[in-house]
């Protein structure tokens, strides 16, 4: 009789070491890939090489969403640097957003951020309260998310996002050259694979047999000419639809990632250019009569055929603003936007999102648009506070500060300084330099796709003072940082010590760590009979120097000055248990200590 054999079953240890062989296998060769030149991190803080214990805004972050980091696009955040440990009583006001929450074209000290550290400084002047900008050009709600992480590593008190600009044309967004490609899903997956070696190991392969390029080639085009490939989005369309639902996702998971990490968070409603006129309409702008009201007419009856016509709205709204009906001149500006088929401008759509998330999520919501549009003479925002279509003047960007400014004052508390506007406006930090440069980008931008059907040569200007000198050299090359210290040179020879003032303090808010810089900047406000900031820099000075006894008595000089008798004799008696035989300091103890006592103090 013959006996069947039958198969034993492999033990379930089998199927276990089976599956595990090859998932270790790819585990130690992520491990191994780690540790070779294939895998790169691009953090959005690195360590500042020439100030210890200090971090500094990446500037190779950019690459952090190339395949190959070598085409990435010429953008990066503005440099600052932070402690690399938060100081026992710091509160950090992070910035999130694009080109527009980043100071274009002023740089880092013309942002809203900039703006609302000035303001801050004086409300607060025995806070230490710093504002980071991690606001960067063409970047979307994709990179914000991203970049969560990277922020709650710094240990954010509070974050403000001014963003919704870029869901279409930005990188990633979905009418984009640049990562455009692929559904949400995808976007979101590829970002959390380009942290693994692996992955990124088979991009480099892929892309030595591949000529798939996802960069922009190197020209001299501005970063608009290079970066629209879908140019024609219409509202309500598909494409349009996928830019909504990728910034509300996207900002749904921000929001839930800083309140599960309990972090406040202010959302900011957008604001651009109503009287810019649309880059690309469905249909040519209609031939009108002279007359204007004859011409109302007429574009009226157009409309009633054909409500999708940007130019139509935007004709219509100029006559209706000129015939001194400005309500309804607003409404067909914001159509002739709405029906803009380029969308460098964020739609309606966006800031509804952001109300109803603010909503949801029970999150501060800063009608940021509105407080623009309130500083206009029409109620319309045009170029009284934009440059081009949608970043704004220094005025504009000082009202987008001032705007978030009682949602910040919530959070931080009561103050009992009191500063006008006014003030608050003569203090922001930027220089004529500074201005003449912004100047000179804008003439370039304009000149250029889509203000322009060619791109056009411009000149910069006249050369004739050092300022001009200075803006023209700085398009040459010359750095910030070179051109503030001629700049802070000349306004000290020229007796100009308020003009001095603001361009030592922007170089000690620059280089936190240097406290001479701020001694300057401290001395120089003393001398212009700024005694609130010359005591902010100088209490600086004293903290980064406590031993450098000439700080603490230009410091107690500025208290004295201020009526603040008794913190002035504790830095006298400072530099007395220092140094007791100090002829200055004896002096002074003397002098506090009888006018004190003669005030019953």
């Amino acid at each position: 009789m013959m006996h069947l054999m039958v198969k034993k079953k492999p033990p379930l240890l089998f199927y276990i070491i089976a599956l595990l062989i090859p998932l270790l296998t790819l585990l130690a060769v992520e491990g191994l890939l780690r540790l070779s030149p294939f895998y790169k991190q691009y953090p959005m803080f690195v360590a500042a090489p020439a100030m210890p214990g200090y971090l500094q805004t990446n500037p190779e972050l950019i690459k952090r969403y190339f395949a190959n980091p070598g085409q990435a696009p010429d953008l990066a955040i503005d440099t600052q640097y932070i402690l690399a440990e938060k100081p026992p009583g710091q509160i950090r006001v992070v910035l999130q957003g694009g080109s527009s929450a980043a100071g274009f074209p002023y740089g880092r000290f013309g942002s809203p951020a900039a703006m609302l550290q000035q303001r801050l400084k004086r409300l607060y002047p025995e806070h230490d309260i710093l504002v980071i900008n991690t606001a960067m050009s063409a970047v979307n709600s994709y990179t914000l998310r991203d970049l969560s992480a990277d922020i709650l590593a710094i240990k954010p008190d509070l974050v403000i996002i001014y963003a919704g600009h870029n869901e279409y044309l930005g990188i990633m967004g979905v009418g984009s050259a640049l990562l455009g490609t692929g559904s949400q899903t995808s976007k979101w997956l590829y970002l959390q694979l380009r942290q693994l070696a692996l992955f990124q190991f088979g991009q480099q392969l892929w892309g030595l047999f591949s000529s798939a390029d996802n960069a922009l080639p190197a020209n001299e085009r501005t970063m608009m000419a290079r970066i629209a490939a879908e140019q024609h989005i219409e509202l309500d369309s598909p494409l349009y639809q996928a830019g909504i639902k990728q910034f509300q996702a996207n900002m749904q998971a921000l929001a839930r990632t800083y309140q599960q990490a309990g972090v406040p968070l202010i959302f900011s409603t957008l604001a651009s250019n109503e009287r810019q006129a649309p880059f690309v309409s469905s249909k040519t702008a209609l031939t009108v009569p002279e007359d204007a009201t004859a011409a109302i007419a007429v574009l009226q009856q157009a409309l009633q055929q054909d409500n999708r016509v940007a130019s139509w709205h935007f004709q219509l709204a100029e006559l209706l603003l000129a015939a001194g009906k400005r309500d309804s001149a607003r409404q067909h500006f914001q159509l002739a936007r709405e029906h803009d088929l380029l969308r460098f401008r964020a739609p309606m759509a966006i800031n509804q999102q952001l109300s109803a998330l603010a909503a949801a999520y029970n999150l501060s919501l800063v009608d940021s648009e509105q407080a623009l549009r309130q500083a206009t003479k029409d109620g319309i925002i045009g170029y009284d506070l934009m440059l081009e279509h949608l970043h704004p003047n220094a005025r504009g960007y000082f009202l987008l500060a001032e705007s978030w400014l009682p949602a910040v004052k919530s959070y931080i508390g009561a103050t009992a300084a009191a500063v006008t506007t006014e003030q608050a406006w003569a203090d922001i930090p930027l220089t004529p330099t500074d201005l003449l440069l912004a100047e000179y980008k804008i003439k370039q931008l304009t000149a250029d796709y889509p203000f322009v059907s060619r791109p056009q040569q411009v000149s910069f200007g006249p050369q004739n003072t050092l300022e001009q000198q200075l803006a023209w050299q700085r398009t040459q090359g010359l750095s910030w940082l070179e051109s503030s210290k001629q700049l802070l040179t000349h306004y000290q020879q020229q007796q100009q010590p308020a003009q001095a003032a603001k361009v030592a303090a922007l170089l000690f808010d620059a280089l936190p760590n240097h406290a001479n810089s701020a001694f300057v900047a401290g001395q120089l406000y003393f001398d212009s009979k700024d005694l609130a900031l010359a005591a902010y820099y100088q209490q600086r000075a004293v903290a980064l120097a406590p031993d450098e006894l000439l700080y603490r008595l230009m410091l107690a000089r500025t208290y004295y000055f201020s009526d603040r008798w008794p913190e002035a004799l504790q830095q006298v008696e400072q530099v007395l248990a220092r140094d007791p035989n100090h002829a200055v300091a004896l002096r002074q103890q003397a002098q506090l200590t009888q006018q004190m006592q003669q005030a019953g103090q």
